[in-house]
């Protein structure tokens, strides 16, 4: 498994990807029976996944770099920043504490599972096939932005690629701290308070105005130009 991932990592990520959805689905069935909460069993099932993955390629997790520094995460969290101001400025109003605790969950969910697979595995076998820092950072973006095309499925082609791009440069900004830091529980707490901050509210904002749209675009093309100055110190510094 580790020798095919090494050689072949765009094949073996797509393999390990539908793989890991399978174990979180078989997880899924058992709520459903139950008649447990959808959202939260399905978090679940991915969180057990995630976990699996970790404990079954744990050779992909070497620690920290001693090099590392905390400092390379800030950025990313102005994505938070946005969602706050994002969702207080257009009307979107806050639940009550059990929801909180329901958020905390279903951003823990993807938070651990696909940094484990996206970031992870993906970045430790681009680099094993002799790729580049730059290299495995755009192609594990983009095949992280292509996963969540398969939300075409029930939502409108505009709104999706719209997220497809968001992801993209997400994928850029996570794997750059993680190839910088190389700490999984980084590029985790990351990824969670992200979709945390978005996932406090019970309510869904108003569409967009024009200068949330400009603003929103500025702040893209601002984490991908960072994430690219990342690497290339990083490329330059090795």
């Amino acid at each position: 498994m580790y020798q095919f991932g090494e050689k072949h990592p765009v094949i073996f990520e797509s393999f390990l990807t539908i793989a890991a959805f399978l174990v979180a689905i078989a997880v899924i069935i058992p709520g459903n029976i139950l008649n447990l909460h959808p959202d939260l069993t399905s978090s679940v099932g991915r969180i057990v996944a995630g976990l699996l993955l970790l404990l079954l390629y744990r050779r992909a997790f070497t620690g920290r770099n001693p090099d590392a520094s905390f400092a390379v995460l800030l950025p990313a969290l102005l994505f938070a920043a946005w969602n706050l101001y994002y969702n207080l400025s257009s009307g979107a109003s806050f639940g009550g504490a059990v929801f909180f605790t329901e958020a905390l969950l279903t951003a823990a969910s993807p938070a651990i599972f696909e940094e484990v697979l996206f970031r992870g595995i993906f970045l430790y076998n681009l680099k094993k096939k002799g790729h580049g820092d730059l290299a495995s950072m755009l192609l594990s973006a983009v095949f992280f932005a292509a996963v969540h095309l398969t939300n075409l499925v029930g939502q409108e082609l505009a709104a999706v690629a719209l997220q497809a791009v968001y992801s993209l440069v997400i994928g850029m900004v996570l794997a750059a701290i993680y190839l910088r830091n190389n700490s999984i529980s980084e590029v985790i707490l990351v990824h969670f308070l992200i979709d945390y901050t978005n996932r406090l509210y019970i309510e869904p904002a108003a569409s967009a105005s024009a200068l949330q749209m400009v603003l929103f675009a500025v702040l893209l093309a601002a984490e991908a130009v960072y994430a690219l100055l990342v690497v290339r110190k990083k490329e330059r510094s090795v």
